[in-house]
């Protein structure tokens, strides 16, 4: 199988926007995630100035910027849109398969190549000129088509296993909201009546001088972010460690088991609960932890209703302080109101979670699987072993 220049599959195509009454529908690079699109109304007089590209059915658009795999087939829906100077707007060449040509661009097959060729000094991007050093392999429009219909039936199976894990977070949701339908019945309490009845049960990590970068090693105790919490679960994303004699003179900032922990800097106000199988640690400046008193609350039910209770979610908001980078407080933390549901229900609602959860991580590695065999798929594919 022979690899000949992406000009003979495509070609550039810039049709620049012209002067418009109604407001049209812009789609920025960031606006595409995977096949959805959040797109925003602009006028013509005050659109950005990348807004300026048009494009029409069945042509291709892909991000210039390295190390970012957006592309999408145009169709009738959204050949009206005006798109990113950001994106390159590709038209298909008779004997190519459109299909075929998206499966390429979203491929690691092209995507090496692309981040290859881009260039900049900031945000680097592949230009025009690049583009066209890119290669693809020549098939034949009938074995195109044969792939096409392997790889969509493949990728089908991808998506309805992440559509089943986004209904597993429904169900969960909808089990919270159904126990916050019963909220008439319930009293409002403050978050820090809920605490044990300990020295440091609601608590930040320390500041300043006390621990700095600097003072990271490879390996030791434990020190937690806004990273373990930032996806409203416990997850260990960086690593960062402290020696035993540092943590010595940091102890009182110890994080256990079935503590909550709260983001108290940047995206604030997500939480997560500590795994029982935590290692010894302590928590940096931009977390809160918080250890309940179980008798009143249980942890499971309080950090989703931290993050996904609307009402305290609009009190974290119109709370934050800072004028460059939102913020919270341990005063505004321990102020939060909550409902404060009959502990035997907040207990149920851990267990549910928890069932939720090990079939999530299931699925989870169910579909890093179908990812695995997908890519190998793709791999045989533009390697003519398809």
């Amino acid at each position: 199988m022979n690899n000949v220049s992406i000009l003979k599959a495509v070609r550039i195509k810039n049709s620049r926007v012209k002067s418009f009454v109604e407001e049209k529908d812009y789609l920025a690079t960031g606006g595409l995630v995977g096949l959805n699109l959040k797109t925003k109304k602009v006028d013509y007089k005050t659109k950005p100035s990348r807004a300026n590209l048009l494009v029409t059915e069945n042509q291709l658009i892909v991000a210039r910027m390295k190390e970012t795999n957006k592309v999408l087939l145009i169709n009738k829906n959204t050949c009206d849109l005006i798109v990113s100077t950001g994106f390159l707007v590709l038209d298909v060449q008779d004997g190519w398969d459109s299909g075929f040509l998206y499966h390429y661009f979203v491929s690691n097959f092209f995507q090496e190549q692309k981040d290859r060729l881009s260039i900049g000094a900031t945000q680097k991007a592949i230009n025009n000129n690049k583009f066209k050093k890119i290669l693809i392999p020549e098939l034949s429009l009938e074995n195109q088509k044969r792939i096409v219909k392997i790889l969509d039936k493949a990728d089908a199976l991808r998506k309805k296993r992440k559509q089943a894990i986004d209904r597993l977070d429904d169900y969960l949701k909808s089990v919270f909201l159904d126990m916050l339908s019963n909220k008439k019945k319930s009293p409002t309490v403050k978050l820090a009546s809920l605490a044990k009845d300990v020295r440091g049960s609601m608590r930040t990590g320390p500041f300043g001088s006390d621990l700095k970068h600097s003072e990271f090693v490879s390996k030791g105790i434990a020190v937690l972010g806004i990273d373990n919490a930032v996806k409203n679960k416990f997850e260990w994303a960086e690593r960062r460690f402290i020696t035993n004699k540092k943590y010595q003179k940091l102890k009182r900032y110890t994080v256990f088991p079935r503590d909550i922990i709260i983001t108290i800097m940047g995206t604030t106000g997500r939480s997560a609960v500590i795994p029982d199988d935590i290692p010894l640690a302590i928590n940096t400046k931009h977390l809160a932890t918080i250890t309940l008193d179980e008798k009143k609350a249980n942890p499971y039910f309080v950090a989703y209703s931290i993050h996904s209770d609307i009402r305290i979610r609009r009190q974290i908001l119109t709370k934050n302080k800072g004028a460059i980078m939102s913020g919270l407080n341990l005063g505004i933390i321990k102020n939060l109101e909550l409902y404060k549901h009959p502990i035997e229900f907040q207990n149920k609602f851990e267990i549910i979670h928890k069932e939720i959860e090990v079939t999530k991580q299931k699925m989870l590695n169910q579909s890093e699987e179908l990812e695995t065999q997908f890519q190998a798929l793709m791999q045989k594919a533009f390697n003519g072993e398809l």
